[in-house]
């Protein structure tokens, strides 16, 4: 199977493209924003490194956030576009379950706590058990309040917003890990997935910008 995967929901605009789990091609640019300007350039390049076309891909993968609504959106409408043009499905991942899914391939843990920048006070969390399985929704909070929520046990912390979170919670466990998604494993979780309905963008809070006939 080849996937296409990519990824805009945080600060990077990246992209792999994988078959039968071996990685053919992957780029990443680390960006906050112009992902409309950078995603497309980066995927059609993606294409002529490996000589594999759009039409020749299986199925897209993208994440489906939490992050940033604007790369959210950018990508899901990439994913979108890639599907229609060439009758192939898509499946969404959140960035909680390939971050989690990146933690549980690299090392072991009791439990497993994604914290992603939200770009304000508070940040966008789940827990996840030992073998990478959510134990809870994901919620916002403020940071001060998330050690009274995940209790007193061992936890490591994964994600963009760790580094922010570990000084407020007493039992975080220490550990390099990847901060941002890895467009291949996402390829590889993906692979995994059933291909339903195309994705629709994950939030955990309205978006800033409202549309007039919205608001």
């Amino acid at each position: 199977m080849r996937i296409l995967a990519f990824d805009c929901a945080g600060a990077q605009c990246a992209g792999a493209i994988v078959a039968d789990g071996k990685t053919l091609a992957e780029k990443r640019i680390a960006s906050d924003r112009g992902h409309a300007q950078l995603l497309m350039p980066l995927l059609v390049e993606l294409t002529a490194d490996t000589g594999i076309r759009f039409s020749d891909i299986d199925r897209f993968a993208v994440t489906t956030g939490p992050g940033s609504f604007t790369g959210i959106r950018v990508a899901l409408a990439a994913a979108h576009g890639l599907a229609l043009g060439t009758g192939k499905p898509i499946v969404g991942v959140s960035v909680f379950d390939i971050m989690a899914a990146q933690a549980a391939a690299a090392v072991i843990f009791p439990r497993l706590l994604v914290a992603i920048d939200s770009r304000r006070a508070e940040l966008f969390i789940q827990l996840f058990d030992a073998a990478g399985v959510a134990e809870s929704d994901p919620v916002m909070l403020a940071p001060e309040a998330i050690a009274d929520w995940v209790g007193p046990s061992p936890v490591m912390l994964a994600g963009d917003g760790a580094a922010v979170l570990a000084p407020y919670i007493p039992a975080a466990i220490a550990a390099d890990l990847p901060t941002l998604v890895d467009p291949a494993a996402l390829a590889r979780l993906a692979a995994t997935r059933e291909a339903g309905q195309p994705p629709a963008p994950f939030y955990l809070r309205p978006p800033d910008a409202v549309p007039a006939r919205a608001r």
